[in-house]
């Protein structure tokens, strides 16, 4: 059975080791953002298997507002990724932040109001008016693959810890 004094060491080594440990968990938290964030690029969601996203319907939007083109309709975007505004890079994906909790818990979130509808496949409306069911397009949950990332991160780090 261990001593006072080794129980008082052993404390003592948990203190100082702390700090470490809450960068570990926050460099964790920014790992998984990273691993969701890359769903956007992906087209998908990736847990134990890559799972892609359904495709759009249509691919051209003939509803014709103010002055048409040349051809008369407008284009889509479907050379764009799904789920990723005009110019590359969609509010939601940049929306995708980790942020510490306590000492050893980070949360991986986004504040866009839309985002659930589009992660969890939910009615919706449309321009507030008309309702209509997304198809599911995950993109942040559980993923077994990221949970092996970080815990070969964590294991890899607090080894070099202790060898210190």
């Amino acid at each position: 059975m261990a001593t006072f004094a080794e129980h008082k060491k052993i404390l003592k080594f948990i203190e100082t080791f702390k700090p470490q440990l809450e960068k570990l968990v926050e460099a964790s938290g920014k790992l998984a953002a990273t691993h969701f964030t890359k769903s956007f690029s992906d087209g998908g969601f990736t847990d134990e298997s890559f799972s892609p996203w359904k495709k759009r319907k249509r691919g051209i939007d003939t509803y014709k507002r103010g002055r048409r083109g040349e051809s008369g309709v407008r284009s889509l975007g479907i050379d764009r990724g799904i789920l990723i505004g005009k110019g590359g890079a969609g509010r939601l994906s940049r929306s995708i932040r980790s942020k510490r909790f306590g000492s050893l818990s980070a949360k991986i979130y986004t504040d866009v109001p839309y985002a659930r509808i589009h992660n969890d496949g939910l009615m919706g409306k449309a321009w507030g008016k008309h309702s209509f069911k997304m198809p599911k397009r995950q993109f942040i949950g559980y993923s077994g693959k990221l949970n092996r990332q970080i815990i070969a991160f964590l294991d890899k780090n607090i080894k070099k810890q202790f060898n210190k």
